[in-house]
């Protein structure tokens, strides 16, 4: 749960900070890049304790796809910025995708849990089979 929540503080900061690229290109630049550079940092340092348990695959789909769909939304809100047929299908386009990955890197995961238990398997039956020889050899 830390390393998701980790994940939810690296979106967060990576959309503060790009947020703040309407400061910096407006009315006070300094105070805007000196916000982006910071906030996008400390977005970076928690996704990478994030990807510590979370495949980089995942957590980075996450991070980019949310981040894209919050700062969407909060261009729409907040700077007026139109909200487009186009950009509805790319945003379901890119859910549908986060929702994808995830599920394949779920089914990855048991299907190599599965394949461990089976050469559990294969490795007991093994030893029971090698028993008696070594009884016998020794």
């Amino acid at each position: 749960m830390y390393y998701w929540f980790m994940l939810f503080l690296a979106i967060i900061t990576e959309v503060a900070s790009t947020s703040f690229m309407k400061m910096a290109s407006g009315s006070n630049p300094v105070v805007g890049y000196t916000l982006m550079a910071i906030l996008i940092s400390i977005s970076y340092f928690f996704l990478s304790q994030a990807v510590r348990k979370i495949p980089l695959a995942i957590a980075y789909t996450m991070w980019e796809g949310l981040g894209l769909l919050l700062i969407s939304l909060m261009s729409w809100y907040f700077f007026d910025e139109t909200f487009s047929a186009n950009k509805l299908i790319a945003m379901a386009s890119l859910m549908t995708g986060m929702v994808l990955m995830n599920l394949g890197e779920k089914l990855s995961e048991k299907q190599e849990q599965e394949k461990q238990e089976q050469d559990k398997k294969v490795q007991r039956i093994n030893e029971k089979e090698l028993q008696p020889c070594q009884t016998i050899c020794n």
